[in-house]
């Protein structure tokens, strides 16, 4: 019970607006794939992970949208 707190307080606070979508009576929760760790960094796995999981606390399915960098413009690049 207390990690699972942990996971709603965290989310609501990284991801406030995550947490407002999931919060919607929408079934469907879509994440663009370069929302998180588009520059490869491990704790934004993490925090993708938490996400996924605080939403299926809440009953709502993930879908991943996008193509590799597709947010970007096309002469921007992440080094």
């Amino acid at each position: 019970m207390q990690r699972e707190s942990s996971l709603i307080a965290t989310i609501r606070r990284k991801l406030p607006e995550f947490a407002k979508a999931c919060a919607d009576d929408t079934e469907l929760v879509l994440l663009h794939q370069d929302a998180f760790a588009a520059d490869y960094q491990e704790d934004e796995y993490t925090l993708l992970g938490m996400a996924i999981k605080y939403a299926g606390l809440r009953g709502k399915e993930v879908r991943v949208i996008g193509r590799n960098r597709s947010s970007l413009g096309e002469g921007e690049r992440i080094h």
